[in-house]
């Protein structure tokens, strides 16, 4: 008889990509994810220079109002995160970035030794499926 050994898979270290417009939806499920791979969660917030200027543009609003808004919304989704993380006894650790979303991402694969990544699938995701050096799971 041949037996065949396994090896469990393991995240240590797992990031939660989010932005303004993020569906909370994806919480739950990521929170869930750490709980069971026993990973401490990353949530990182991305302040995208870019889209703050095209929404100015769009609705002649202040770059800086639009900016601050986005901001304190950012804080407001990472502390809804973290609420649940905690309830849930999964460990958590609060990011927020201005920059492009690529190489913040890839700054903090490097910076933290992140092992996979979770995001929420729409469009703009893309890019970071293609350009990861690690797993990344769409929610």
């Amino acid at each position: 008889m041949i037996t065949k050994e396994f090896t469990a898979i393991e995240f240590p270290r797992v990031l939660l990509y989010i932005v303004d417009n993020t569906d909370q939806e994806i919480f739950t499920p990521a929170i869930q994810f750490c709980k069971l791979f026993k990973s401490q969660l990353f949530v990182l917030f991305v302040l995208e220079e870019h889209r703050i200027s095209k929404l100015a543009s769009i609705t002649h609003e202040n770059i800086e109002s639009i900016k601050q808004r986005i901001e304190e919304e950012g804080w407001e989704m990472l502390y809804l995160v973290e609420d649940e993380a905690v309830e849930n006894g999964v460990r958590t650790s609060l990011h927020m970035e201005n920059g492009q979303v690529p190489k913040v991402i890839k700054k903090y694969l490097e910076n933290y030794k992140i092992n996979l990544i979770l995001v929420k699938k729409r469009e703009e995701t893309k890019k970071i499926f293609v350009s990861a050096t690690v797993p990344v799971f769409g929610l």
